[in-house]
């Protein structure tokens, strides 16, 4: 340290020796100052880094959404498609003018005049009926008055 001194009396040296600390001290906060602004600016660097980053890969999620979503819309438009095409041939083969044409003409039946139509009345309550007769007259007795009840009830 002597060696860094000027020798031009003890003031001199005392006053070299301040004046190298201070300057010492200003390079150290310099430095100190320098280092400190480079670590900022690296972790500024590296914020906006990831910050870009992962502005990216929420562009690429949401591209891969938007084409998943325009997948699943034209797979709706086809079953959509699928299900009016369905409708119309069920309408089709449910329709009653079909039904009665392969009645009449594959069947071979016939559609009820006013006159076959019977109306039947039901009872409201549950009734038993314990047939007792057992000879074949009174079953056939029975049959006349169920027969003439029968056209009764059609003619009223």
């Amino acid at each position: 340290m002597a060696e860094n001194f000027r020798h031009r009396g003890n003031t001199g040296a005392v006053y070299d020796t301040e004046v190298g600390k201070k300057k010492r001290e200003r390079m150290r906060a310099r430095r100190r100052k320098q280092r400190l602004r480079m670590l900022m600016m690296g972790i500024m660097c590296v914020v906006f880094a990831i910050g870009a980053v992962s502005t990216v890969s929420c562009y690429v999620r949401v591209t891969e959404l938007k084409a998943e979503v325009e997948q699943k819309q034209a797979t709706l438009a086809q079953l959509e498609s699928e299900y009016v095409s369905l409708n119309a041939k069920k309408e089709n083969a449910v329709n009653l003018s079909q039904v009665e044409d392969y009645a009449e003409n594959v069947l071979g039946l016939v559609k009820l005049d006013r006159s076959q139509e019977e109306y039947l009345e039901l009872q409201k309550t549950d009734q038993v009926e314990v047939n007792e007769a057992s000879s074949g007259v009174e079953k056939l007795a029975s049959s006349f008055v169920k027969s003439f009840n029968a056209i009764l009830s059609f003619l009223r």
